[in-house]
């Protein structure tokens, strides 16, 4: 969006010509998300510990709060005044959406669009606001600034684990911090129901509690459970009262009552409205279950009637219902099912489940809501109004955006803050990927395969917050800050800086106001990262980090030797791991940072094949960020799985080639595989070793793999090494994710 050069544009650009900018006064902005327009000039703003401004000028709400950030942050009070003003207001016309303007001169003048504009007016200045000494000031500067995206959102899954209201409160007042505007509110799923229906009282009483959760990961074996009763809802009464304060913060609510699937906690409080009507219990452990709504008229009955309620408490726009991960075994099965494919001439299931979306969106669009929905909403023909939720890639959004639809950009790659955000082995459980700040930072919601016509369908994006591995408010803001604050740059700003600038203003200036307010954010994007290079020699290991002055001090040990190595070493400077004359060894190198104190800690194999070349002949899946050096790099896959470590294969045939970097006798080859079924990630059922000569000589092949270490002896001198693992071509029936091509997770690939 280009900014209008209106006639009050003019004048707010006017204002910022008197000011005189020299270079030497050009500090970092201090806002987040950064603003189109920051421009700082010589001098300071000093303030006293009264302000003056004229209230009847401001609206109720947005100067409550203004009072109140101010009091908490600065201990400054408001003083109301017939005169001048400290503060002074002018409200504009024909200029962007939101647009607000800053003029911090000897008094401080706000320009803006509409009062949605002045409240992101009063963020921005509470952020601006400096103490030093107990000195209060405001550096003179200029700021012009409007949102990117209309949609800036953040989910939060109440089902899995329940948050009380006023935790949902914390959580909507650090949004509007940082000018998030959407709040999608997961209300439902199988292991919970959580907002009072009166029609309906069993779905509170039975669906809101279960009487035993998961303990550890899904993927552990044997499982284990808490035998611990869990659970809690909101009364109509407290969900009236959390859409009012997000109302006052300019944040939206969509509510998503999910359907199809993810249904068990409903349907244990009404088995009648599933296929088989048998009693069930609601689930303490995660997953996809086979149980959904059945196509029955009395259904839709019974989810038109929870609909009815459930517009009656949000205002807003939108009503999300899920749609995602319905299977379809149930509706193959039941007769009624199989009557409404006929009675309305459908193909099959997945038509079913576009007839069973398409009736919910007719109910609603008769209520005044739009209907929005995960991608999978676009199987079997996309009703005719639906906005669709890209979450698995952006393959469906850019489908949807091309068909004339609205979408809101949430890939798991980008989005996902249930996902591992460092690599340290101190991270808490989480339920696996990779998603650190950087990657957030580096989200845009859309795709170069849209032309301007297509991309104008694209509303903004959102990070969703699952709660499976979440119980508590701590854990919660842990996993969703600072990365939230990310994903506000990536939707807010026109042009965000780049990457170190705004960890610059992160770590100096926002850390300090989330310690202030207690607020358990991560440090993990303060750890050194380590990059892995091919070095002739073996490995290079380089440091880098956001801040490029940053000093570690590296611990080198050897634990054969016990020979320890200390040293201090800069960003970008690189650590030489050599491959061994002769034996394997194990090593362990700490990396501490002399500025934040925080550590990382690798290990280390040191052998034959280290930084040796790999050819992927079969292409790995690029959502798991592979390199050509990760097979090769000396590092392990940790566990519990972080994708980030591991190399995916979403096909039954995997060839590679190894080229070592001389001739060399090889006793013992080592794969290390990952076992996790309940992710759709088996062992292969074969793994096979060649050389190269004129044509591929077999050396050595395995089928008796039951183990997630297979080692093969190959004693033989070898150059070029093929290497064909085969898997299933399908998973068997009776396991996770029967039918579908299993997942290979391999990582390092030890010679000795």
């Amino acid at each position: 969006m280009n900014i209008f050069l209106s006639k009050a544009i003019v004048l707010t650009l006017f204002i910022a010509t008197l000011f005189d900018y020299s270079a030497q006064e050009r500090e970092q902005c201090d806002i987040l998300p950064t603003p189109v327009v920051y421009k700082r000039v010589k001098g300071n703003l000093y303030l006293r510990e009264k302000v003056h401004l004229n209230k009847e000028d401001w609206p109720t709400n947005t100067l409550n709060q203004f009072e109140s950030l101010l009091q908490t942050f600065h201990k400054i009070t408001i003083q109301d005044t017939t005169g001048k003003a400290f503060i002074r207001l002018r409200k504009l016309k024909n200029v962007p959406k939101d647009f607000y303007s800053i003029s911090v001169s000897n008094f401080i003048f706000i320009s803006y669009s509409n009062d949605r504009a002045l409240y992101y007016a009063m963020q921005s200045l509470v952020q601006l606001i400096k103490t030093e000494n107990k000195v209060k000031y405001i550096p003179k500067a200029f700021v012009q600034d409007y949102p990117k995206f209309d949609w800036r959102g953040l989910h939060l899954d109440v089902s899995r684990h329940f948050f009380s209201v006023e935790e949902i409160k914390k959580y909507l007042d650090l949004m509007a911090m940082y000018k998030l505007n959407t709040f999608h509110w997961h209300l439902t799923d199988d292991q919970g129901w959580r907002i009072e229906i009166n029609t309906y009282p069993k779905l509170t009483s039975i669906g809101a509690f279960r009487d035993s959760t998961l303990i550890g990961h899904y993927t552990a074996n044997p499982r284990q459970y808490d035998n611990k009763r869990h659970g809690g809802f909101y009364t109509q009464q407290e969900v009236k009262e959390i859409v009012s304060y997000a109302a006052k913060r300019y944040i939206d609510i969509v509510p998503e009552i999910e359907m199809p699937g993810h249904s068990r906690a409903a349907l244990a409080a009404y088995p009648e409205f599933s296929c088989t009507g048998e009693q069930q219990m609601v689930p303490g452990i995660w997953g996809v279950f086979e149980d959904v709504y059945c196509t029955k008229e009395e259904s839709f009955q019974f989810l038109s009637n929870i609909l009815n309620e459930v517009v009656s408490l949000f205002p807003g726009k939108y009503i999300h219902i899920g749609g995602d991960e319905a299977p379809k075994s149930r509706w193959k099965s039941c007769a009624k099912c199989q009557n409404t494919i006929k009675k309305n001439g459908l193909t099959d299931e997945y038509e079913l489940q576009s007839y069973f979306i398409t009736r919910i969106e007719q109910f609603l669009n008769q209520k005044g809501k739009n209907l929005i929905g995960w991608d999978e909403i676009l199987e079997g023909g996309l009703s005719p109004n639906a906005t669709v939720m890209s979450w698995r890639g952006f393959k469906g959004g850019i489908a949807a955006a091309k068909n004339g639809h609205y979408v809101v950009m949430t890939p798991g790659s980008h989005c996902y803050f249930d996902h591992y955000q460092g690599k340290s082995n101190e991270e808490p459980l989480a339920i696996g990927g990779y998603t650190p700040l950087k990657k957030v930072y580096q989200f845009n919601p859309i795709p170069d395969e849209l032309d301007a016509a297509q991309a104008s369908y694209i509303l903004g994006g959102q990070a969703n917050l699952w709660t499976e591995y979440i119980k508590s408010y701590d854990h919660l803001e842990y996993m969703a800050y600072p990365r939230a604050i990310a994903l506000s740059q990536a939707l807010w700003c026109q042009n965000k800086p780049n990457y170190e600038k705004f960890c610059r203003v992160l770590y100096d200036t926002h850390f300090k106001k989330l310690d202030f307010l207690k607020v358990n954010y991560s440090k993990s994007s303060q750890r050194a990262s380590i990059k892995s290079k091919i070095n002739e020699k073996g490995i290079s290991l380089v440091l880098e980090s956001p801040d490029s002055s940053e000093v570690f001090q590296t611990s080198f040990q050897t634990k054969f030797s016990g020979e320890e190595i200390k040293r201090n070493m800069k960003v970008g400077e690189e650590l030489i791991i050599t491959r061994p004359k002769k034996h394997v060894t194990e090593q362990e190198i700490k990396f501490i940072s002399t500025k934040s104190k925080l550590s990382s800690t690798i290990h280390f194999t040191r052998h034959h094949a280290l930084g040796a070349k790999v050819n992927y002949i079969t292409k790995p899946n690029p959502q798991y960020n592979y390199t050509s050096t990760l097979l090769l790099d000396g590092q392990k896959g940790a566990r519990p799985w972080r994708g980030h470590e591991w190399i995916g294969f979403d096909t039954c045939k995997i060839i590679m080639e190894i080229k070592l970097p001389e001739k060399k006798k090889i006793q013992e080859i080592a794969f290390s595989f990952l076992e996790s079924n309940g992710s759709w990630i088996y062992l292969p059922k074969q793994i096979q070793v060649s050389s190269q000569k004129k044509r591929r000589k077999k050396i050595r092949t395995t089928t008796n793999i039951h183990s997630e270490l297979v080692r093969l002896k190959i004693k033989k001198r070898l150059k070029n090494i093929y290497i064909q693992i085969n898997t299933f071509s399908s998973i068997p029936q009776g396991l996770p994710g029967a039918g579908h091509v299993p997942w290979t997770f391999l990582d390092e690939i030890i010679f000795y």
